[in-house]
């Protein structure tokens, strides 16, 4: 999961002004093999622990990723977003 979405921290920390290829792609990989309501939350829970151990990620990036990269999750994307409901 972290080497799909590892592409996306210098988006999310607003080094860069928009998700790079490899970002867009690896979502899109985490998207399609998460099939599952559980596969989900499983996907949800690892990339919120991982997400705190770079400094800077902020809200406003996070949540801007599915949009521009064309993934619909079905939720809000955030820092603080609830993986179990």
């Amino acid at each position: 999961v972290v080497s799909k979405a590892i592409h996306c921290v210098a988006f999310a920390t607003g080094e860069d002004p928009m998700p790079s290829a490899e970002c867009c792609s690896g979502m899109r990989q985490l998207d399609q093999s998460a099939q599952s309501v559980d596969d989900k939350k499983a996907v949800c829970r690892c990339l919120k622990s991982k997400v705190g151990s770079y400094n800077g990620v902020q809200n406003k990036f996070l949540s801007a990723i599915p949009d521009i990269c064309k993934i619909k999750v079905g939720f809000p994307i955030s820092l603080s977003i609830d993986c179990d409901t």
